[in-house]
């Protein structure tokens, strides 16, 4: 077979990034093009990952990135990265990962929330296997979705260890009128407050940004009439919901009136800290949806606090916040209703939302756990952890007195 030929000039133009000419390939047992014998291939099988890392142009201009990767070159892993300038270049980028699927072992997308979104779709719209591992490094103003992974944007070395070395796991993939996202989509309040926060708000104090241009504008809050029709489940709000039909997808039941804020998570959080489906799960196959409806103005402050605290809220709230989680929901508004699918903004009078369980997998450690209803694995390794943290202490002891001269 033929090995694969080193590019004498990285494409991108960082130094140390060596890409590699496709060799010939033979099919593997999945049917699927393989037995590729670059220098990554048998990097792989000492350990080291063979990575196509996608980075968000300008967010990879970062120092920060710059420590992230140079851990990565350092740590022996094979890299092939694309520094995107264009919704275009990300297609080109994931079209390389679905092409040449068996060249790699990881994904990772480099941006913010909106980079991670704009991967997804891609993977979704190209038919990319439900073997497809990705990982996330977290660069944007508000990293909600990594932030529910316990993945921090202050410590990206470590967010590159988990990419490489975290656990697999399988997600869901959730959709807005064909528009996937793996976060939330969020309609009505919280996405006016996205599409009106100022740059410069958010690269002074970050995610809080969302919260604060909430804050200023709460005169200009407007409910907008809307019906709703999901499967018959049992959820707080089921009183509101009268039975519409028996068909092909089950009981259905439909809800109708005035809508002012609605969440459909995958994940927990969205708008820069808010937990607006506090008890979502990523792998259930489930849409947790939370809508508030009937809430005075002078209210909306008391909102914010609550999904701050992740849904703790106070009794005289009760009547207005209310949730469900089911695996589709419709909305049809008297009027067009904007909804923000992880930074990609959608504008239409009706909606349906749907979930597909397990689409693709991601790469997260153990401290997400959380966020998932098949969590035992990453407790394992929680618990594994700690038991080594113990068992190291003693040395770590010892070690101290002797610096000290005891």
């Amino acid at each position: 077979m033929t090995p694969s030929r080193p590019a004498t000039v990285a494409s991108n133009g960082w130094r140390g990034v060596t890409h590699y000419l496709p060799p010939r390939r033979a099919l593997n047992s999945r049917g699927r093009e393989g037995g590729v014998t670059c220098r990554a291939a048998k990097d792989a099988s000492m350990g080291h990952k063979r990575v196509l890392l996608l980075a968000h142009g300008k967010k990879a201009e970062k120092p920060e990135f710059n420590e992230a990767y140079a851990w990565l070159e350092k740590d022996g892993h094979a890299i092939d990265m694309i520094k995107t300038g264009s919704p275009e270049d990300m297609s080109k980028g994931v079209k390389k990962m679905v092409t040449h699927f068996d060249d790699y072992d990881i994904l990772i997308a480099a941006g913010g929330d909106g980079t991670v979104n704009q991967v997804v779709n891609e993977l979704v719209d190209q038919d990319a296997p439900r073997e497809t591992c990705l990982a996330v490094l977290p660069l944007g103003t508000a990293n909600d979705f990594a932030t529910s992974l316990t993945i921090h944007d202050d410590n990206l070395v470590q967010a590159m260890q988990t990419a490489v070395y975290g656990v697999s796991k399988p997600v869901d993939v959730a959709s807005a009128n064909g528009k996937a996202f793996l976060n939330m989509a969020t309609g009505g309040f919280g996405t006016e407050a996205a599409k009106k926060t100022d740059s410069d708000l958010k690269d002074k104090v970050g995610g809080a940004a969302y919260a604060i241009t909430g804050l200023t504008r709460v005169t200009e809050l407007a409910s907008k009439h809307a019906k709703a029709r999901a499967p018959h489940t049992s959820h707080d709000s089921a009183a509101e919901w009268q039975r519409q039909e028996s068909g092909k997808e089950g009981g259905v039941d439909q809800w109708e009136g005035d809508l002012l804020v609605l969440a459909v998570g995958n994940a927990q959080q969205a708008g820069g800290g808010m937990k607006m489906c506090p008890e979502a799960k990523i792998d259930d196959g489930l849409l947790d949806v939370t809508y508030v409806q009937n809430l005075a103005p002078d209210k909306v402050p008391e909102l914010l606090q609550v999904v701050a605290l992740g849904g703790k809220q106070q009794d005289d709230l009760s009547e207005s916040i209310k949730t469900m989680r089911v695996p589709w929901l419709e909305v049809e508004c008297s009027e067009k209703l904007s909804i923000n699918c992880d930074g990609e903004p959608l504008n239409d009078q009706k909606y349906r939302f749907e979930i597909q369980k397990h689409r693709i997998r991601l790469m997260v450690p153990p401290t997400a756990h959380e966020l998932f209803e098949d969590s035992k694995d990453l407790e394992d390794k929680m618990r594994q952890k700690e038991q080594e943290v113990d068992a190291q202490a003693p040395a770590k002891a010892v070690e101290m007195l002797e610096n000290l001269g005891m």
